[in-house]
């Protein structure tokens, strides 16, 4: 039953109604089955949920370290970020691995496009060094994740030496700067609760949610929704927070995110040839 006073929008014969709920996406604490949040609905929405996962955790660890004023104590604080970092890192090539195989992927998006995908997470793994002798991966393996057995204060100087923290920052926002352009592709799929029995609600196109009537298989469409908040809003949302609270993280000039723009609608891929511009210290921008 829809809200008293809302008035159906025609199309195609099927009235449209407004989705009047504030939804955010699932959070892995919560009990799934009691949330009205969306939901990831196929294996690309599951990798992309990864990420927010990730990022999530990356907020509170900034929030933690940001109100550090000890650089000591700040230091430690970036020890254990990362973790978060290195997991969101690897999220994101996960989720590039996903899009290129999978099968519907491959049918939704226009001839080239994995062929893209594929690119983004080849200049992404040259510019982030977590592969198992990586700068990114040494730190978080021997000082971030744990105390490694053979620590020791002049071996800990030794990984301190190669300045992974001073990268921190910057590789973050490499993170950042391709989950955006990942993020453009219509291939995620995703799901809210359905109060009635034997339906199902999904938005395989943002932002219309269709509720369907099944039985063992899709019987019909029973309404359709407009979403005044799609799923990846919910995440542009926490990566708008996490780019202003990792300022601090870069000094002057450094190459950056300072905030998030609108790209042109057929350039989605503006991560491939940005190795250059992260690298030589101009800064950046993405959508």
């Amino acid at each position: 039953m829809e809200p008293p006073g809302t008035a159906p929008v025609p199309l195609a014969g099927m009235p449209i109604y407004p989705d009047t709920h504030a939804r955010g996406i699932v959070d892995s604490l919560e009990a799934p089955s009691k949330s009205k949040d969306w939901h990831p609905a196929n294996a690309m929405a599951i990798k992309l949920w990864q990420c927010l996962e990730a990022l999530r955790d990356i907020d509170i660890a900034l929030e933690n370290a940001g109100l550090q004023k000890n650089a000591t104590k700040k230091k430690r604080q970036l020890k254990q970020f990362s973790v978060q970092l290195h997991s969101l890192a690897k999220c994101v090539v996960r989720l590039c691995d996903q899009i290129v195989g999978d099968p519907d992927a491959r049918r939704w998006l226009k001839d080239g496009t994995t062929a893209q995908v594929s690119k983004i997470k080849t200049e992404f793994s040259d510019l982030i060094p977590i592969n198992h002798k990586g700068e990114l991966s040494v730190f978080r393996d021997q000082l971030g994740g744990h105390i490694d057995a053979k620590l020791s204060p002049w071996s800990a100087e030794e990984i301190l030496s190669r300045e992974a923290i001073s990268s921190f920052g910057k590789w973050l926002h490499i993170c950042i700067h391709a989950l955006l352009d990942l993020m453009k592709l219509d291939v995620y799929s995703w799901s809210v609760h359905a109060e009635t029995p034997g339906q199902v609600r999904l938005m395989t196109i943002e932002p219309f949610l269709i509720t369907f009537e099944v039985d063992e298989e899709i019987k019909c469409i029973v309404a359709l929704h407009l979403s005044n908040r799609p799923p990846r809003q919910a995440i542009v949302d926490v990566i708008e927070k996490v780019v202003k609270e990792s300022q601090w993280m870069f000094k002057p000039g450094e190459p950056r995110i300072r905030s998030l723009k609108v790209d042109e609608p057929d350039a989605w891929n503006t991560f491939s040839g940005s190795r250059s511009a992260w690298e030589t210290g101009s800064e950046g921008g993405a959508t």
